[in-house]
């Protein structure tokens, strides 16, 4: 009788999936993760330097609104009823305090106030203490870098006819302008008029 040798069974063999990840498979997973991972960081960094762009655009705007009210309160309390003007910033004016008082002892009922007055009306200079009363950039701007500056050279001129004369006025406007210092970019600019200009002759 002949002796049984049973046959070897080979091991089976690994299925492709079972494998694992070849070298060349992990090199590029990691270089996609690492441009994956450069792209988040880099959108966020752009993201956060937006934001403080905005941040600080906002702040800037903010101390513009304040100072502009500052010196729209300047604007409108300024007045020339002693012949010489001035700001009265924190006092409120009637529609009497803005030009001098008529006087019944003057030829034309004019005072001498009211003829420096009228003097200024026909020049240029009335609103020259204005710009020194509204002065230079406040610290508050300095600080978050804005600076402002005020035109006075193209005040504006208006004719009118009077008594069928035709008569040039002067308009009394000024500009004021607010920039970033760094940039130079325009943040603000308005023009304005002192309302004593409404009782120039």
């Amino acid at each position: 009788m002949k002796a049984f040798h049973p046959t070897p069974i080979p091991p089976p063999r690994r299925s492709l999936g079972a494998a694992g990840f070849s070298l060349v498979e992990l090199m590029v997973s990691s270089v996609l993760l690492v441009l994956a991972l450069t792209g988040t960081s880099v959108l966020f960094v752009e993201s956060n330097r937006s934001s403080a762009a905005a941040e600080t655009r906002y702040r800037q705007q903010a101390l513009v609104d304040t100072d502009l009210a500052r010196v729209r309160r300047l604007n409108d309390r300024y007045t020339c009823s002693t012949g010489t003007c001035t700001s009265l910033g924190s006092v409120e004016l009637s529609k009497n305090d803005f030009f001098p008082p008529p006087t019944s002892t003057a030829a034309n009922g004019n005072s001498s106030a009211g003829q420096l007055f009228e003097a200024l009306c026909n020049s240029t200079s009335l609103i020259t203490q204005l710009v020194a009363d509204i002065g230079a950039t406040p610290s508050t701007l300095t600080a978050a870098g804005i600076t402002y500056s005020i035109d006075t050279a193209n005040q504006g001129q208006q004719t009118v006819t009077e008594f069928g004369t035709n008569v040039v006025r002067n308009l009394h406007r000024y500009t004021i302008t607010y920039t970033n210092s760094s940039s130079g970019e325009l943040l603000r600019r308005v023009t304005l008029v002192p309302t004593t200009v409404a009782w120039c002759p």
